[in-house]
């Protein structure tokens, strides 16, 4: 026993020194793009670009460099329901123009998740924000700021509570912010999905984002997705000023 803690309490300190050592970045970045079966193959390509397109906007890229210390690190999920997470663009750092389109190059040009032709791909929000957790401890490199950004059309409906994930995530430090996107093409009948009582807006402050500074903003279908998607991005860097 005396030997297991010994081994435990070098384990903590050579993880403690590691971290320390890690390259500094201002912010990690954790981008979930929704890709579950109410997103048509047009709203998905909408989607795709408008990441893309906003990471390599001059204003957002300037707001970058503006940080103490001049980059962050973008991780780029698609989701479904909890067995369907897919990243080709593992952590990227950003901190210039050069780097931002080599990232933005990569969104663009990821290929389809394996299971993007699935009829049934369910929207568990629950199961990503434990993705994007995950992918924080595994991250190359380190930050006092961890941000989930989450842009749905839609409720969670399978999986783990998100309410009582989203807490889990904010208690560890991080902040959650969402971009509802209303007016979606759904495949749902009866709307109940992607239109909720009270509607997408509210139940994303109600469930989803959580942390100092959290916020939802909505975009009115996915043809102002990329418009909206880079005002929320120039919102969350602005909070490292």
């Amino acid at each position: 026993m005396v030997r297991n803690s010994l081994l435990g309490a070098i384990a903590l300190s050579l993880l403690t020194v590691s971290s320390a050592r890690a390259e500094q970045v201002d912010m990690l970045l954790c981008l979930a793009a929704d890709v579950s079966e109410s997103v048509t193959a047009g709203e998905y390509d909408l989607q795709k670009q408008g990441h893309a397109s906003a990471i390599e906007d001059p204003e957002v890229v300037a707001l970058i460099q503006a940080g103490a210390y001049g980059r962050i690190a973008v991780h780029y999920v698609e989701w479904a329901d909890q067995l369907q997470q897919y990243a080709e663009m593992d952590w990227q750092v950003i901190g210039d123009m050069a780097t931002a389109r080599d990232a933005a190059r990569k969104i663009r040009h990821s290929a389809l998740p394996p299971w993007i032709s699935m009829s049934v791909r369910n929207t568990s929000t629950s199961q990503v924000v434990e993705y994007c957790l995950r992918r924080f401890q595994s991250a190359p490199v380190a930050a006092r700021r961890m941000v989930i950004d989450i842009s749905s059309d839609g409720t969670s409906n399978v999986g783990a509570r998100i309410d009582v994930i989203r807490d889990l995530a904010v208690s560890r430090g991080v902040v959650i912010n969402a971009l509802a996107i209303e007016d979606s093409l759904s495949p749902f009948p009866d709307g109940t999905h992607t239109r909720p009582v009270g509607g997408l807006v509210r139940y994303f402050e109600a469930n989803v984002v959580g942390g100092p500074g959290s916020f939802v903003q909505a975009a009115k279908g996915y043809a102002s997705f990329g418009e909206m998607i880079r005002r929320k991005f120039i919102l969350e860097l602005a909070s490292l000023q």
